[in-house]
């Protein structure tokens, strides 16, 4: 399946938007807040955004991405469609956005997720793609969402290490 996708950067805020909502909307057990969905809607479309297209153009999984202090990418909001998971696409389209904050110059990529403190098995699988891809986990903050949706914030480094 991974051979019949192509990976681009989408620079139409249209699309942008119009991807998003059609593949969040998809994925209720992450994003069942249609408040949320809004929000990252109109976000992503002043983003960097990268998305996976079928044979057919049509979007099967996305990126929207940010960069903080010209050094931290910031992975805002990304998702596959359900039936296209467990196929790479995922991976596929992180690492053309991970190419996008080496360009850039960042030594970093963080993304937030909820944390492993709280037992659902959405959220598992999620924490599991970040760790196949070199995420680490960092900290956990009550704060940022609330006391029932702790905030996980994982990490990669893109610095290679000499020694």
């Amino acid at each position: 399946m991974k051979d019949r996708i192509h990976i681009t950067e989408i620079h139409n805020s249209i699309q942008k938007a119009s991807y998003t909502r059609e593949i969040l909307e998809k994925l209720p057990d992450w994003f069942g807040n249609k408040q949320a969905i809004d929000e990252y809607v109109e976000e992503a479309k002043e983003l960097p955004y990268f998305a996976a297209l079928n044979a057919e153009g049509k979007c099967i999984g996305f990126f929207s991405v940010k960069i903080h202090y010209q050094h931290t990418g910031d992975i805002f909001v990304c998702g596959v469609l359900p039936e296209y998971q467990h196929n790479g696409i995922g991976k596929a389209v992180y690492y053309a956005a991970e190419d996008y904050f080496i360009q850039k110059g960042c030594k970093y990529v963080i993304v937030k997720t909820l944390s492993d403190t709280v037992d659902f098995e959405p959220y598992t699988k999620t924490r599991r793609f970040y760790k196949s891809i070199g995420f680490e986990p960092l900290i956990t903050l009550t704060e940022m969402w609330d006391e029932e949706n702790p905030c996980l914030i994982m990490f990669k480094s893109l610095v290679q290490q000499e020694r």
